[in-house]
């Protein structure tokens, strides 16, 4: 397809103002629903529009090579019968190699140290955690590369996804803080801990790496919260265990401020089938598309009808992905929704935070003085708030509409 490029350095593609830096479309689904599926999908047609589209999977049960019928690496590699696509397989033992001296060379020195021998401390050196780092520290490098203009995210089942997703606020926050301190306690006291035990301390390289990783990190996080950047599209099965999970991951996905345009409703029974033994079936898809239909407003749902065969391969990807976009170019959002905005009336400053599907009693709201601490069930996100609201207490919180708004006011003198 023909791209042309402005006076401003801004390309187009089919019309469209294509923004600077790479799309990100994130694919989060329970796992079996076809989530893999529709990010190949989502790839293929974001090629077939003129975009250089990068699929990435995250999940380590690794199938996004046997979809799209080619064997898959750490690295890039072009999709054949796909003009512009290309697709990878994230590996963190490749990234462990990759800062294997910083890194693991540092844990597997302390497990020596411990008693364990150094092939099996080289086995077992990866601390809970520090995988996902690497991977997501991998993906921010992909996205701040000019490698594509559109990333597509093939994120591991709903759960695993949210915690993977959440390390980003986490390392901006209290894991990278802690990370400092410890940092400044060593360099202080090094001396003295070499002379009272004898083990291994961390080196100012296995620092630097962490620190190299966390601004990273950082730099994605903002991505991500960034709703003209990267979007999340959901895949479900008209099915109420299914749904009721994906409406959970709808919830939380906001909490953590990313922006959720659309769900995709997979494995559509056709009504031709009507009058067969799969009528019982057909009743429970209508009733809970139905249900989505009512509960997910704001949300774009797209079905997709139940494939005759294994959709394994560009041909029948390309078929998904008509039912999917319709020929709509699958880089721009469904629906533009902001999860987070501060705003200020007359003096007031207050904090709108999406949060659909959840009820008041569901909400925790706790404050420092430059941190909101927002809990939702199990999870909780730690809000740095900005320099004009600190030493301002909340004053109002009122959940309406999916939005919680909380109000701050100045604190009174002491």
């Amino acid at each position: 397809m023909r791209r042309s490029r402005d006076e401003e350095g801004t390309s187009r593609v089919a019309g469209s103002t294509r923004i600077q830096g790479a799309r990100v479309v994130l694919v989060s689904g329970k796992g079996g629903v076809g989530k893999t599926t529709v990010a190949a999908a989502t790839g293929l047609k974001a090629a077939r529009a003129g975009h250089r589209a990068l699929v990435v999977s995250l999940d380590r049960a690794h199938n996004l090579g046997d979809v799209l019928g080619v064997k898959l690496g750490a690295s890039p590699r072009e999709v054949p019968g796909a003009a512009g696509l290309s697709a990878m397989e994230a590996d963190p033992q490749a990234e462990l190699s990759a800062h294997a001296e910083a890194l693991q060379g540092y844990f597997a020195r302390l497990l020596e140290w411990a008693g364990m021998g150094g092939a099996q401390a080289d086995e077992i050196a990866v601390l809970p955690g520090l995988e996902e780092l690497l991977v997501l520290s991998r993906l921010a490098e992909l996205c701040e590369s000019d490698a594509a203009d559109v990333v597509v995210v093939d994120l591991a089942p709903t759960a695993s996804s949210l915690r993977l997703l959440a390390f980003p606020e986490m390392m901006a926050g209290p894991l990278g803080k802690l990370v400092e301190w410890e940092r400044r306690f060593l360099r202080i006291a090094r001396g003295a801990m070499k002379k009272v035990s004898s083990a291994p301390l961390p080196e100012e390289a296995t620092y630097e790496a962490i620190d190299a990783i966390a601004k990273r990190l950082g730099r994605l996080k903002e991505v991500l919260a960034d709703g003209s950047r990267a979007i999340v599209r959901l895949v479900s099965i008209p099915e109420r265990v299914v749904l009721d999970e994906t409406r959970s991951a709808y919830t939380l996905l906001s909490l953590f401020g990313l922006s959720v345009d659309a769900v995709v409703l997979n494995r559509v029974l056709p009504p031709s089938l009507r009058g067969s033994y799969l009528d019982g079936w057909l009743d429970i898809q209508a009733r809970e598309m139905a249900r989505a239909r009512e509960e997910m407003v704001g949300l774009a749902l797209r079905p997709v009808g139940f494939q005759p065969a294994e959709v394994i391969g560009v041909q029948a990807l390309d078929r998904v992905g008509d039912e999917i976009y319709e020929g709509r170019d699958p880089a721009q959002a469904f629906a533009e929704v902001a999860p987070m905005r501060f705003e200020e009336s007359e003096g007031t400053m207050s904090l709108a935070l999406r949060l659909p599907l959840v009820s008041p009693g569901g909400i925790d709201l706790r404050q420092t003085d430059a941190e909101l601490i927002v809990t939702v069930g199990a999870w909780r996100r730690q809000i740095l708030l900005p320099t004009s609201l600190h030493g301002r207490a909340v004053t109002a919180a009122r959940l309406s509409g999916g939005t919680l708004r909380i109000v701050f006011e100045p604190r009174k003198e002491q």
